[in-house]
């Protein structure tokens, strides 16, 4: 296709009450001539239907509990499927269009930044937070706050999933009118996290942080991935260590401002050898999908 047939190709016509709106704005500075003020109004109109949508992942933790494969390898970078588990999690978020991902980086940070300086594909989405010691998982937010604008995304890097449906979490999120979401998942034995007691409006009106008994049925438990607005960092203080879960959430709670997203896809963290092992196992079983294994 010419350059000719393109530019027919794309050209619009608009009605002259609108074009004469138009060329009131052209003032030879900011708006020089027709096409780039009608541009610039386009730009700004689908930025206004769709906002700018930011994750941040939390990468900072030590990962003891996957020790010794974490004493010369982040537990974000261990590989599943021959790429790092962050990979896989930056991937699934480029098929939502998010904008700008931000690694909040700690321990070992050098060979996450190594590693994805070298990819030109995912690199150029990527923004850092660096941390000088670990903040747990509200610090890093903290210290990311001057890189978020608008209500974000922010996940465990330790978590990984199939088919969560990242739009339909924005959108209840800001139906909500909540100050956060918290994605549930259920499971039978909820010991070893945090599980979230919520009414028939998906308002989460408390947590049990690992609690000692299992209930006599499935429970929903935190799965690590969240939606924030911007106004929950006022609640968190600088250059400590402050937990999202046991100590911003249950706050949120008690304000009635935290609502529960239920999802019932693959869901797995990889806290753990033996959960590790799993998650491995499931993608040479196919009960995990990853899109370059096959």
């Amino acid at each position: 296709m010419n350059v000719l047939s393109m530019k027919k190709r794309f050209c619009m016509t608009l009605n002259s009450e609108l074009m004469a709106k138009i060329d009131q704005l052209v003032d030879g500075s900011k708006f020089k001539n027709r096409s780039q003020t009608a541009e610039l109004l386009i730009k700004i109109g689908l930025e206004e239907i769709q906002r700018e949508r930011t994750a941040l992942i939390l990468c900072g933790g030590l990962g003891t509990r996957l020790r010794p494969l974490t004493y010369v390898t982040p537990k974000p970078m261990l590989p599943i499927a021959g790429r790092p588990l962050l990979e896989y999690q930056i991937e699934y978020l480029k098929k939502y269009s998010f904008d700008r991902i931000i690694l909040a980086t700690g321990y070992l940070q050098e060979q996450i930044i190594r590693y994805f300086s070298e990819r030109k594909d995912i690199g150029e989405k990527i923004i850092y937070s660096f941390e000088k010691e670990p903040l747990d998982t509200g610090g890093a937010l903290k210290n990311a706050a001057h890189l978020l604008r608008e209500d974000f995304l922010t996940l465990n890097s330790d978590v990984i999933f199939d088919s969560l449906d990242l739009g339909r979490l924005l959108e209840f999120h800001k139906s909500s009118g909540g100050l956060a979401t918290v994605v549930l998942v259920k499971v039978r034995e909820p010991s070893r996290y945090g599980l979230a007691e919520l009414n028939s409006s998906n308002l989460i009106t408390g947590f049990v942080e690992k609690p000692r008994t299992n209930p006599a049925e499935y429970a929903w438990i935190n799965a690590g991935v969240y939606i924030i607005s911007p106004k929950v960092l006022g609640m968190i203080r600088a250059d400590r260590k402050v937990s999202l879960e046991k100590e911003i959430f249950p706050k949120l709670a008690k304000k009635r401002m935290v609502y529960g997203f239920k999802y019932n896809g693959y869901w797995s963290d990889v806290g753990t050898q033996s959960d590790y092992i799993k998650v491995c196992r499931d993608i040479l079983t196919g009960i995990l999908k990853v899109s370059w294994f096959s």
